[in-house]
């Protein structure tokens, strides 16, 4: 079957209040086998960086009437982030992919992210101007 449509389009994960599960999971290269092609044993790595995939299952309001839905989320990262679960997350660099179903009928929706991380605002680990003349 061919593919009629597929979009692939950025989205402002600022104005999207995700919030984690706290369950990541590597993603698995898959391996043709004597039974057909399979998830194997060695993660999945990214060509441009050597990190390994990981998704992360977070909950989107991108259902009806804003209720929120779970999507996992890949990103590729040496360092499993330590999310508590239910708390609010960070995607930077969310991207949607909308394509017709392999089944045909309906379609298909995956997110991927640059980066995944705790929302608000982040440590620089340098002092400000103002703290350091106190």
């Amino acid at each position: 079957m061919t593919n009629l449509f597929q979009v692939d389009a950025p989205l402002d994960s600022t104005a999207i209040n995700a919030v984690t599960t706290g369950h990541v999971a590597p993603v698995m290269a898959w391996e043709d086998t004597a039974q057909g092609r399979r998830p194997g044993t060695t993660p999945e790595l990214d060509e441009a960086t050597g990190a390994p995939f990981q998704v992360i299952d977070v909950m989107l309001p991108l259902g009806r009437d804003g209720r929120p839905e779970l999507f996992g989320v890949r990103f590729a990262s040496h360092e499993v982030p330590d999310l508590p679960p239910y708390s609010p997350v960070e995607l930077v660099g969310l991207r949607i992919k909308v394509r017709g179903s392999r089944q045909g009928k309906g379609v298909d929706v995956s997110f991927t992210a640059d980066t995944v991380r705790p929302a608000g605002p982040q440590r620089t680990g340098r002092r400000s101007a103002d703290s350091e003349a106190a």
